[in-house]
């Protein structure tokens, strides 16, 4: 019952945060850099409905498709929003491929993902210290999830431009990518916004130089990098170059 406590506590601390201070950077620069309505967003890793929530900030019309595969999280997110029907919710992950993937689902839900975590890293150490529970002990239950890929369910959906996309998959954002890539695209994406930690946590972790590489090779460059209040890690937006907003 003390864990539980404790990892609700620090969660409220780290959510309280980025609302105060994140969320705010990251509004600020939405604003300045799109000159017109930001219209439709794609959220990978909805969680709680908190970048939802700073979607609909700046525009209460956004049209959001958002991804969520831990079923009490997507249960959540469908009450939450049940009287927007802008919002598009779905249980399903997004990887480098179609198909299933094992899921593992964090006691700190925010951090689930379908990366193994790399039980000797000494970041992961000290995470387990603070959340006062042993490293494999951070892993709370997996199992298996659908998944596809952005560049089938994109085309599937007959979109036509996409202001935003966002991908918060802890460690999970190269496949992500892999997938985005992997078939011709039939609409552009002006912003893609992703979580990077400059942490070990992970046993596949790729680098931000792999990141970008991939980034890059499609057109898009950094516009800009903002810190989040805990941890060492930032929200890197990538805009398409040519793009005029």
């Amino acid at each position: 019952m003390l864990k539980i406590l404790r990892v609700w506590f620090i969660r409220s601390l780290i959510e309280l945060n980025e609302k105060l201070i994140f969320n705010k950077r990251l509004l600020k620069f939405y604003k300045k850099r799109f000159r017109k309505k930001i219209n439709f967003v794609i959220d990978v890793g909805a969680n709680t409905g908190q970048s939802i929530d700073l979607f609909l900030k700046l525009n209460p019309n956004c049209q959001i498709i958002a991804f969520e595969p831990i079923p009490r999280l997507y249960q959540d997110l469908k009450r939450k929003y049940s009287d927007k029907p802008n919002i598009a919710l779905f249980q399903l992950g997004i990887s480098d491929e179609v198909g299933q993937k094992t899921f593992y689902e964090n006691i700190f839900h925010a951090t689930s993902t379908f990366e193994e975590l790399d039980l000797t890293s000494n970041y992961l150490k000290t995470k387990s210290k603070v959340l006062g529970v042993k490293p494999d002990e951070i892993v709370k239950e997996s199992y298996p999830v659908s998944v596809s890929t952005l560049s089938d369910f994109i085309n599937s959906q007959h979109i036509e431009t996409i202001d935003i996309l966002k991908i918060d998959v802890e460690g999970h954002e190269y496949s992500c990518l892999i997938g985005l890539f992997k078939s011709q695209l039939h609409c552009p994406i002006e912003c893609i916004q992703l979580e990077m930690h400059n942490d070990n946590m992970y046993l596949n972790k790729k680098s931000f130089k792999e990141i970008s590489q991939i980034l890059n090779k499609n057109g898009f460059e950094i516009e800009t990098k903002i810190k989040h209040g805990f941890g060492d890690f930032d929200e890197v937006v990538f805009r398409k170059q040519n793009i005029l907003y």
